[in-house]
């Protein structure tokens, strides 16, 4: 871990990604009320790489400026360009994709980091989740809900693929019986807009809630199971079936799971 740090941190000059020339910004998009999303793919297998590009290129509020397959290139990158989310591999050629997430963390703090690994183990997902990232995407999953990803990263959601999730929590053996039973229909509630990536003010709104009573009402749901964040309640709330996530095109199933960041 320690000489993927420094392997990062020395990066000498590198000559400039050149932004993708068959990825143009529509010209509709200076009339979109949404900013435009840039994104920079850091992925050491070409095919895979332009497999993120091409599920992002109809994107109008979304625009990938470069791909790196180096964590060194993708750091002089970033020195002279701005980036709102980069898509970061695990394993790459010169380090650790999440060791780099944390310096890009730290220097650049506007810019999100979504892990997209073929590598689905509960202490990968816990050191992505650690080191600031927005997401761990799978990429035994489809990229059909990778848009939706990255938009829900610059609210400050967390996208995880429906594989991961139960990682969190542990097999369906460790989830004692009776959690969840005595969550009232108000705390259910709650727990499905979590669940759909509702943020606070919006769960507020719509539920006709105060600030404080949504708090305390956060605070019960964690007390009831035994959990002690909003994104571990929300995952828990999935694995025993006390909400569900419908996908956009109606079918039961989840692609990517999108829940609220916990507060630090």
């Amino acid at each position: 871990m320690w000489a993927a740090a420094r392997l990062f941190r020395s990066a000498e000059a590198y000559p400039l990604l050149a932004p993708m020339p068959d990825l143009e910004i529509d010209p509709h998009v200076a009339l979109s009320p949404n900013p435009l999303i840039r994104v920079l793919i850091v992925e050491d297998h070409q095919m895979f790489a332009e497999a993120l590009a091409r599920a992002l290129r109809d994107e109008a509020d979304i625009r990938v400026d470069g791909i790196s397959q180096r964590l060194d290139d993708a750091r002089e990158f970033l020195r002279r360009n701005h980036v709102d989310v980069v898509l970061m591999d695990y394993h790459l050629p010169d380090g650790d994709g999440i060791v780099a997430a944390r310096y890009i963390r730290e220097e650049h703090p506007r810019t999100r980091v979504l892990v997209v690994s073929a590598v689905e183990e509960r202490q990968v997902l816990d050191e992505a989740l650690t080191a600031g990232c927005s997401g761990f995407i799978s990429k035994a999953e489809g990229l059909d809900h990778l848009p939706s990803a990255i938009r829900g990263a610059m609210v400050g959601n967390i996208a995880i693929s429906p594989g991961m999730v139960t990682k969190l929590i542990g097999p369906a053996s460790a989830v004692r019986q009776g959690y969840g039973d005595d969550l009232s229909p108000r705390e259910l509630e709650v727990l499905q807009l979590l669940a759909q990536g509702w943020d606070n003010p919006a769960i507020e709104q719509q539920l006709f809630m105060s600030h404080a009573t949504l708090r305390n009402k956060l605070s019960r749901i964690n007390s009831k199971l035994a959990t002690h964040s909003k994104l571990e309640a929300v995952t828990k709330a999935l694995r025993l079936g006390l909400v569900q996530i419908e996908r956009e095109d109606g079918s039961p199933e989840p692609r990517i799971v999108a829940v609220p960041r916990p507060p630090a």
